[in-house]
């Protein structure tokens, strides 16, 4: 109970890490299969890891329901997408803008 802030920062900070290597991953295989579109291997991206985000939390949500815990269900398939868009995505966007903004010259940040 002591390292509960600790653990939780770094599961945080793992999550993240996960999230841009998988979307950067991602990225370049759509790239290699759509040939160098750079719109279809983001939405490629996009949708591979919703999918990939949205199994678990349905799992889970099942097995909870199962047990008669049916607000327990909702509210965990609630609070997941909630926390995803407010903590899951912003951690990655902030690193990326950072780091586009040390690089060389002026800052610049841009959507692709």
């Amino acid at each position: 109970e002591r390292w509960f802030v600790l653990t939780f920062v770094t599961s945080l900070v793992w999550i993240a890490g996960f999230a841009f290597l998988l979307v950067w991953w991602v990225e370049i295989i759509g790239d290699i299969v759509f040939q160098g579109s750079c719109s279809a291997s983001v939405i490629l991206g996009f949708t591979i890891l919703a999918a990939g985000t949205s199994i678990p939390d349905a799992v889970s949500s099942v097995a909870v329901a199962k047990q008669g815990e049916g607000d327990m269900a909702v509210s965990s398939s609630i609070g997941s997408n909630i926390f995803d868009i407010l903590v899951g995505l912003p951690i990655p966007w902030t690193i990326k803008i950072i780091v586009a903004m040390s690089g060389e010259g002026a800052p610049h940040i841009g959507i692709v």
